[in-house]
């Protein structure tokens, strides 16, 4: 392809061939947890067990054993989609050859023979003949390395009577095999398919057998959702192989492609067309620029996908990983910040690159990601509704998220921060790209990739834990940042920031002028940095190398210690500069990390440009979205007060006051005499497990022990969601607040 080629970079449809496969994820894991979770009678029998047990011990190993295989079962989906299409990705060649009764083409027509030693691929294709008639004139399929093309009946008529319609055709058809996007084209196709047989029309037709309307209604119209953009990413593969194909071709025939594509027929519509319209397949043709920019329509779907997958992987492991949920949900969130910057970041990194990129396109895309990950979290299957209120297989502790119990206000600075911090990201990926490829060519998207996930994953993970936390406990924005922002969690906050920043950043000057770059004829040159596997990458970016090759460690430590030193000291030690070689009467020069353009232009700016305003607006958003919630009294004093609950021994009666206060009743994190407080009211409980917890309570107060605090409010909360669903008592329906375990 012409614009991949040119930019070393991967083409556009293999960031949409991700997207395909993020979204199969998330439709697979709400597949696997309709099926498997809420549809199973076998979980309230597992809580009925729990329930009846005595000893606090074995009711909490009971409900941790069944909350983990709750949250490892909904993967089964996921697991069973890859069953699916890897048998069928090894079998697709031999059945399309046998279902078009497919021969192999001897002797090869010279105009065709022509035009495959033209297109110079590592490995020749077969040419095959349809001996059973062929929608399509010709197609590419088979498996790497054996590819293989399919002619219709009539190519040999049509190449002694239309040569410049075959050549331009086959051109074409080769264009796919030269992008390599036949074995990906397959897997999409497989992998969307199995989706829609295993989850989406499965899924369907449980919701329309459902006597209960309100959970039919929940599930059907996200199941509707989730096919509509795996039917629209599907289209987006297909019709981005398509132009790449035509660029090829386009290079290795440019008259025959362009007089085939304005004499061609469109082909017919029946439910999505694959081909694109043949005025817009031109107008790619004449300008491939088109096809490198990034779309917000994309970055929209990316961020929906993304949501569903950070919401349901952070349920899952924080079911199963022993660390703090903050931690948990970033772990989550880098699993699917990977995709997320190889498609977004990608797009937008390829379009800096090729220096088509506007600043209104990177905050389309930057708020489409965002707006994304919020719509995510209201699609999510186990966070987005709290099934329990109809289903009591549903695990509430896991259901907690519903967007509707947010406070408006919070909810209102939770999608602002959001929306400006995806903004942030993905303008990073502009400057860095616009920076870094100047000065390391292709490769410096690899070493971009990590830090971008880095980012992508702290900002989703934390938000979508905030959103769980919020919904649950009726929390303020400033309630959430004091909890959620620790001493440990601000220094690598900070420490991402900064280095984050410091690769947009040139070295000082005076530190240029004491070190500058090796001569390349010197001895101390090194040679350039070669490709390394993908592997590597990490310990590629923390190895010493040249200040060319290293964007996050521009100056070595040496240099920054000696910049900080008295202007005396630095002159003893610093090593005399390097003279010029006799080769070449000019050292090199340290390059800046920002292009030449923009630093002439910082001083010059003004507020009266677009550029300079819209920046400004981004810049003051983020300090609003950040600072406002520290400027205004906190709305929730739960977080530093203790909330009294009912001075009752019925154990109905206490776990309504605990679903009325919420996580007020254990007071401030570090509060001990809050726990010892409520200890002593729960051990004079009727119910033996509360009794039970209110010791842990008062052993955890006296060794001061957070611990098993911890493990006491967990005990405490699922107690009474058990004494509500599965013994009977008399505890009402809970409303917001409700308890949220670990906090």
């Amino acid at each position: 392809m012409a614009g991949s080629g040119a930019s070393g970079l991967p083409p556009p449809s293999f960031e949409r061939l991700r997207l395909l496969f993020l979204t199969v994820a998330a439709g697979a894991l709400f597949g696997g947890y309709w099926f498997l979770v809420l549809l199973q009678d076998g979980w309230s029998e597992r809580n009925r067990a729990c329930a009846a047990l005595t000893g606090l011990g074995e009711f909490l190993d009971c409900t941790t054993r069944t909350l983990v295989l709750q949250a490892l079962v909904p993967l089964a989906g996921p697991a069973l989609v890859a069953v699916l299409v890897v048998p069928a990705y090894l079998a697709a060649p031999a059945v399309i050859t046998r279902w078009h009764g497919a021969r192999p083409l001897d002797p090869w027509p010279e105009a065709v023979r022509e035009t495959v030693e033209q297109a110079g691929l590592e490995r020749t294709p077969t040419l095959m003949v349809s001996t059973r008639g062929l929608s399509l004139w010709m197609f590419t399929y088979g498996r790497r390395p054996r590819h293989r093309v399919m002619l219709s009946a009539a190519t040999g008529l049509y190449t002694l009577t239309d040569t410049a319609k075959v050549t331009a055709t086959l051109a074409h058809e080769l264009g796919h095999l030269r992008n390599r996007d036949v074995d990906r084209t397959y897997l999409a196709v497989l992998a969307a398919a199995c989706l829609a047989l295993v989850t989406i029309v499965p899924v369907g037709l449980s919701a329309a057998l459902t006597t209960d309307l309100a959970p039919a209604l929940a599930v059907t119209w996200r199941d509707l959702v989730i096919a509509l953009l795996l039917a629209g990413t599907w289209a987006a593969v297909v019709r981005a192989r398509e132009h790449e194909a035509d660029l090829w071709g386009g290079g290795l025939r440019p008259r025959d492609m362009l007089d085939l594509l304005t004499d061609g027929k469109q082909e017919r519509r029946h439910l999505l067309r694959l081909h694109p319209p043949l005025d817009r397949r031109l107008e790619v043709l004449r300008d491939p620029d088109l096809l490198l920019r990034p779309s917000a329509v994309e970055a929209l779907v990316t961020g929906i996908t993304a949501g569903v997958v950070v919401t349901e992987l952070g349920v899952s492991l924080r079911a199963v990983l022993p660390v703090p949920p903050l931690v948990t949900y970033w772990i989550a969130g880098l699993l699917a910040a990977v995709p997320v910057s190889g498609i977004v970041g990608l797009a937008v990194w390829r379009a800096g690159a090729a220096r088509i990129l506007t600043l209104e396109r990177v905050l389309a895309c930057g708020l489409a990601l965002g707006a994304g990950l919020v719509a995510g979290l209201v699609l999510a299957p186990r966070s987005g509704v709290r099934w329990s209120r109809w289903i009591p297989e549903a695990p509430d502790f896991t259901a907690v998220a519903e967007p509707t119990g947010i406070p408006p206000v919070t909810a209102l600075w939770m999608t602002a921060t959001l929306l400006v911090l995806t903004t942030a990201v993905t303008g990073w990926f502009a400057l860095a790209s616009r920076t870094w490829t100047p000065r390391m060519g292709t490769r410096a998207w690899r070493y971009a990739t990590p830090l971008a996930a880095l980012m992508l994953a702290v900002v989703m993970g934390a938000w979508s834990l905030a959103a769980r936390l919020a919904a649950s406990e009726q929390w303020s924005a400033a309630t959430l940042i004091h909890l959620m922002i620790t001493p440990q969690a601000a220094l690598f906050l900070l420490t991402l920031t900064l280095l984050a920043l410091s690769s947009l950043t040139p070295p000082p000057r005076s530190i240029r002028r004491l070190f500058p770059p090796p001569h390349p004829h010197s001895r101390t040159a090194r040679p350039p940095l070669t490709p390394r596997p993908s592997m590597a990458r990490l310990f590629l970016l923390l190895r010493p190398r040249s200040r060319t090759a290293r964007p996050f460690l521009p100056l070595r430590l040496r240099h920054t210690i000696l910049s900080l030193l008295p202007s005396r000291l630095r002159s003893r030690t610093a090593p005399p500069p390097l003279t010029p070689s006799p080769r070449s009467p000019h050292p090199l020069k340290a390059q800046p990390f920002l292009p030449p353009r923009l630093l002439t232009a910082l001083p010059r700016l003004a507020l009266r440009s677009r550029t300079a305003q819209l920046l400004l607006t981004v810049a003051v958003a983020l300090v609003l979205s950040l600072g406002l919630p520290f400027l205004s009294p906190a709305s929730d004093p739960p977080v530093t007060t203790q909330a009294a609950l009912p001075d009752s021994p019925q154990a109905g009666v206490i776990c309504l006051g605990l679903y009325t206060v919420g996580s007020a009743a254990a007071g401030a994190p570090a509060d001990h005499a809050a726990k010892a407080r409520l200890g002593e009211m729960l051990r004079g409980s009727d119910d033996d497990l509360l009794r039970q917890a209110g010791e842990l309570f008062l052993r955890g107060a006296r060794t001061r022990s957070q611990d098993l605090e911890g493990l006491a409010w967990t005990a405490f909360v699922r107690r009474c969601d058990h004494l509500r669903r599965y013994r009977g008592a008399p505890v009402p329906e809970p409303v917001s607040p409700f308890p949220t375990e670990g906090w």
